[in-house]
Order: structure tokens, then sequence, then C-alpha cells
């Protein structure tokens, strides 16, 4: 049985499904995910496309995972170390921390340049790890 790790933090009675899937690899608790062709859930690699959901589970790759789903809803994702509470979030589309969110980049004009997935909520760990944030 897959073990929660606590990463619903208060969904408040905002619009959040929980939905199980079958995932596409090793999937760890926190992590963005979105859909691989074959309808299997995956960690998310792309910071100009929007997320499915945040892995509530671990799941070895071809068992269930469950994902949770939905807009303003608080939860503890996985960030990189220097993301700070107020930060815009992205998906980090490098391996080997794919599913991770990183700082939405910016143009050097102020513009940015990647799709915002969640706004941090919380200073990040001082290893990265799991941050509370509001999913946008």
């Amino acid at each position: 049985m897959a073990q929660v790790k606590g990463i619903i933090v208060n969904d408040g009675g905002a619009p959040a499904r929980i939905m199980n899937f079958i995932a596409n690899e090793a999937i760890s608790a926190g992590e963005a995910l979105v859909f691989h062709t074959n309808g299997k859930a995956k960690l998310a690699t792309d910071n100009n496309a929007g997320v499915c959901g945040f892995a509530l589970t671990d799941a070895a790759a071809a068992a269930q995972v469950s994902m949770v789903t939905g807009r303003g809803v608080m939860l503890y994702v996985i960030c990189h170390a220097d993301v700070d509470a107020g930060d815009m979030l992205m998906v980090d589309e490098t391996t080997p921390v794919a599913g991770s969110l990183i700082q939405t980049l910016e143009d050097g004009s102020g513009n940015l340049t990647n799709v915002t997935v969640a706004i941090a909520a919380e200073d990040a760990p001082a290893a990265g790890g799991l941050t509370k944030v509001m999913v946008m």
C-alpha cells in the first residue's frame, strides 16, 4: 500500500480531486505530473506547459499513483533550494530533477518566459524538497 507523505496542506473546499493512474515511471510524492501518450502518469518535463497535477503518493513504474489536481489548492511539492516565499514557480525540465519546481524565469526585460504552475507559500528547505505552494 502506498504511503501518503502529507502532501495536501488543506484544500479548504478548493476544487481539488484525487485520482488514481498507472505510473509510467518511478514517481515520488510531491512531484509534478503530466500524461504520457500511452495514458500513464509521468514526471512533468516541459517548462512551457502546465501540469495535470501532483503526486500524492510514491509509485514504482507500472504501479498505481494518486494525483492531486485542481487550482487554488495548497500542497507540499518538491522545489529547488533557491525557491523563496512569493516566487512564481515552473517545472524544472532538466534531468535528474524533472518533476520538481524552480523559480519562473524572466527574459531580461521583466517578462516571464515560461508557464507558472504554482506560487511558493514558504521558503524551500536548504537542500530543496517538499515546500508549501499554491497551485495555479
